[in-house]
């Protein structure tokens, strides 16, 4: 008796967690910053800005911005329309299909990393300019979407 009752468990469970996954998107909408470390009043680390708002719920437009600091401050960015599912987005460049950025947003931050098949592809960006890195939400205000590579940072 006690097997069937867990059979019978096993058996309701498995019909109420099976089927389409839910998708846990939320609106990320709003500015993310990454703040750089600053020695004598240089930045000495990577620092950026990204900006995103949600066009519908599996679209968003991004600008992106990243800067390595002292004493290069090389420094990368883009503006693109990108797909939105399950609160991550994927960025091709088209000049590089060997890579991706990969966003992870979270409610108070945007997590990016880089995926290539080609370790000095970049991504279209200088040596060292891209790192995975973790920007916080700074304001979930509409942004200006803008190419942000022009603000004198």
């Amino acid at each position: 008796m006690r097997s069937l009752s867990i059979l019978s468990a096993l058996f309701f469970s498995t019909l109420f967690f099976s089927g389409e996954p839910e998708h846990n998107s939320f609106d990320p909408t709003g500015t993310y910053v990454l703040l750089g470390t600053v020695k004598r009043n240089r930045i000495t680390s990577h620092s950026g800005e990204i900006r995103v708002q949600l066009l519908d719920p599996q679209r968003i437009a991004l600008c992106f911005y990243i800067n390595k600091g002292y004493p290069g401050y090389e420094s990368g960015s883009f503006i693109d329309t990108l797909a939105y599912v399950d609160s991550c987005s994927r960025y091709t460049p088209t000049a590089d299909t060997s890579c991706a950025i990969l966003f992870y947003f979270h409610r108070k931050a945007v997590e990016i990393m880089e995926t290539y098949s080609d370790p000095l592809s970049g991504c279209g960006f200088p040596n060292g300019v891209l790192v995975s890195a973790v920007f916080d939400k700074k304001s979930a205000n509409r942004p200006v979407i803008q190419d942000l590579s022009a603000h004198g940072r």
